[in-house]
């Protein structure tokens, strides 16, 4: 009974030290709670679309959002989500069944309909990594297609934020 105590309270005093620390990762949610929560709440959702195999997606991922300040700045500002733009799951996003068009036994993918619909109003730029930014209505507000070193991603999420 002792040991239990004793676990238990060491337990309980870790989450509660813990709870105040900075995050060493992206709190990545999939898009039907970023949904909810942008409907909820005032911040914007942050959608990260990648492609499997592709060099600057995993550059992106492994350097720029990896760096401490992007880390803190999209968990305090957004509801961030990453998706394969390429993935043959069926997404459901604003009220409409999202999928990937071409037959599974085809093998290799082509692009998803929701990084079609989402990424369309940014000039039709199917590039690799993009990232949308979509607002509590569900609408894409800002294009920040390809690879974008820390520096650059910092500054056009700060500026977006300050609008």
């Amino acid at each position: 009974m002792k040991q239990l105590i004793v676990v238990l309270s060491l337990l309980v005093s870790n989450n509660l030290f813990s709870q105040g620390q900075a995050k060493s990762s992206i709190q990545w949610i999939n898009i039907e709670k970023a949904e909810e929560l942008t409907e909820r709440y005032s911040n914007n959702m942050l959608v990260f679309f990648f492609r499997k195999g592709c060099p600057d997606c995993n550059r992106m991922k492994t350097e720029t959002l990896r760096d401490p300040k992007i880390i803190k700045l999209i968990n305090e500002n957004f509801f961030p989500v990453i998706l394969d733009a390429r993935s043959k799951d069926t997404i459901n996003f604003n009220g409409k069944e999202y999928i990937n068009q071409q037959p599974i036994d085809h093998g290799r993918t082509f692009r998803h309909d929701l990084y079609h619909e989402l990424v369309v109003g940014g000039n039709n730029q199917y590039v690799y990594p993009y990232i949308v930014i979509v607002d509590r209505k569900h609408k894409p507000i800002r294009y920040l297609p390809g690879y974008l070193p820390t520096v650059r991603l910092e500054r056009s999420l700060i500026k977006l934020l300050n609008k």
